[in-house]
């Protein structure tokens, strides 16, 4: 048995939500009438009654764990029930309901693509059936969030309805980022309200909640003492009881301006630069970090002041809550302090491995399992969101098209049997055909950790590619076995990896990728574009692999030379959609200046 939606009705069905429907709801109401009048040609009108009580209902509305149509127990779980002439949509919060639509509109045929990546696929069918039943969705990771790297621009609205179709549910604002906070508030905030999605403020940020332009003139006092002297080039002098007040004031001060903003990740300024003072190293006992290059370990430090600020903030903010950082030097867990209820922990296992997955029984070159290890020591001690800063969109390596998408799911996997809440990861949108499948893989995996990848993998090729969809299957898994797996362990910086891969051990990729652009031309634009983004991207890695060769042997003028020619040419391509040229020229050019 089956429920049929027709256009040869009038209408097609009614959606029913309530009066009072939180926004997200009436919103999903809408974007489902939408897609199904686009889809079907017929009208599916949307109010409090049915429009006509022969037609099929739809119902749509927030429904408790375990309640009608939603059986699901994870804090987002989502799903319909279909039954005779009835469906019945529901979420656990308005933004699983808008989730639950999306995951039906997909389920109906929809194809949830990026605008970079040619937009979303619409199919067109008169007559849509939805077997009997219940359909329940569950996140494995309740935190699912991107924040922006570059500043905020008019495409990141974009960015966010990609996102919720593809149930992410968060996004971070780069506060640093000059103009991010305005950018926001006029871009992306009606966006996420719409949509249910959370917002929150991250990133480095003692230097933006204690300016030392505003501040080191009068209380030099506020900022680390380095070298017997205060600098406003660490971090901030966190055992200075005034410095905690200020920080609180004006976290307060930003919570309030910003209602819909429900976490501010309280996070040093990047790098080191600890305080030296003698009220500082008193906090915890001074012993090298095994992560920061011989220099003392600051988790307590760092975690100690971020709960004192909390802890005032909670006061006048008893709904808010703050983020503390734990990385470099301060990426062990504490000893002698655990975080307040009020504090969630992001862990940040940086210049992690691309090679393998973050695991504890994952050998590795690099640091891998110990974070792994580091990280189980931190989930008893956090309450609530215990969350990872990922690095898994692949930024800072100059648009280098290292394939990962075989270690992203071991890789969540892990994640999900350890009990981490979830993550967030940065992006940039001009890479993103480059790296868009790491996004659109993780937000699978965020669901689904023991899918077929290599299934869904077919799918998004053959929309993505069309006519070339096998030959670029077969040449992302070349690529994959000969620069990931055949490769070296290699992390973000990193470009070294680059150096081994010749015209003749490249040669199987290289193939394919003609073979697929070949294929691709006699598709639609969309798929075209596609293939030269991939085109775009292993050229980039075959020219970069020639420098590094240079690099390595010692000849530096030549290697020079080979930079300038890679920025000259990388600049072809500035806003193409598959290399972040500003970085490549904020990398290169130091390269090419001789710094």
């Amino acid at each position: 048995m089956s429920v049929s939606l027709s256009a040869q009705r009038v209408p097609a069905a009614s959606i029913v939500i309530g009066r009072d429907s939180p926004p997200a709801v009436s919103f999903a109401a809408a974007e489902l009438g939408r897609y199904l009048a686009i889809m079907t040609g017929g009208r599916f009108p949307v109010g409090p009654e049915p429009a006509d009580d022969q037609a099929p209902i739809i119902r749509l509305g927030v429904h408790p764990p375990g309640g009608p149509g939603l059986t699901g127990k994870r804090r987002g779980a989502c799903g319909w029930v279909a039954h005779a002439d009835t469906i019945t949509i529901g979420g656990d919060e308005p933004g699983a309901v808008l989730h639950a639509v999306y995951a039906l509109l997909e389920e109906l045929g929809c194809v949830w693509l990026s605008h970079r990546e040619g937009g979303e696929i619409v199919p067109l069918v008169p007559e849509l059936t939805l077997p009997e039943g219940e359909r329940v969705h569950e996140p494995v990771f309740a935190h699912r969030e991107f924040t922006n790297l570059w500043p905020i621009t008019r495409e990141y609205p974009l960015m966010i309805d990609w996102m919720a179709k593809n149930r992410f549910n968060r996004f971070m604002v780069f506060a640093n980022i000059e103009g991010s906070i305005e950018a926001y508030l006029d871009l992306l905030e009606p966006e996420l309200l719409a949509r249910d999605m959370q917002a929150t403020m991250g990133h480095h940020s003692f230097r933006y909640f204690l300016p030392p332009d505003e501040f080191f003139a009068d209380h030099p006092e506020y900022y680390a003492l380095l070298d017997g002297e205060r600098s406003t080039e660490g971090q901030i002098c966190t055992s200075n009881p005034a410095v905690t007040r200020t920080v609180a004031e004006r976290v307060c001060e930003f919570f309030s301006a910003h209602p819909h903003i429900e976490m501010v990740g309280l996070w040093p300024n990047d790098g080191y630069g600890w305080c030296e003072c003698e009220a500082c190293a008193a906090i915890e006992p001074q012993r090298p970090s095994d992560f920061g290059g011989g220099r003392m370990r600051r988790s307590d430090t760092n975690l100690q002041f971020v709960n004192a600020v909390a802890e005032l903030v909670a006061q006048e903010h008893p709904d808010r809550r703050l983020s503390a950082l734990a990385y470099v030097n301060y990426v062990e867990p504490p000893e002698l302090t655990e975080p307040a209820e009020n504090v969630a922990v992001c862990f940040a296992p940086f210049l992690r491995c691309m090679k393998h997955a973050i695991a504890p029984e994952e050998p590795c070159e690099r640091d891998n399992e110990r974070f792994a290890r580091m990280l189980e020591q931190w989930r008893p001690l956090v309450s609530d969101d215990l969350y990872l800063f990922g690095y898994l969109m692949q930024i800072h390596r100059i648009s280098l098209p290292h394939r990962i998408t075989g270690m992203l799911q071991p890789n969540w996997q892990w994640m999900a049997g350890a009990g981490v809440d979830g993550y967030v990861m940065e992006f940039v949108p001009e890479e993103w055909g480059s790296f868009g499948v790491n996004g659109h893989l993780t937000g699978r995996l965020s669901w689904e950790p023991e899918m077929d990848v290599a299934d869904w993998l077919a799918g998004y090729y053959r929309h993505l590619y069309g006519p070339a969809a096998d030959e670029m299957s077969e040449y992302f898994a070349e690529l994959e076995r000969l620069v990931r797996v055949e490769g070296p362990c290699t992390g973000h910086y990193d470009y070294s990896f680059a150096a081994r891969l010749t015209d003749q051990l490249m040669r199987p990729a290289l193939a394919a990728l003609g073979r697929a652009r070949v294929a691709a031309a006699s598709g639609e634009k969309r798929h075209w574009r596609a293939a030269e983004h991939a085109w775009q991207g292993l050229e980039m890695l075959m020219r970069v692999g020639a420098w590094q060769r240079l690099v390595r042997d010692g000849l530096e003028a030549r290697a020079a030379e080979s930079a300038r020619d890679i920025l000259e040419w990388s600049r072809n391509y500035s806003d193409d959609g598959a290399l972040d040229v500003r970085y490549i020229e904020r990398t290169l050019g130091r390269v090419v200046e001789g710094d």
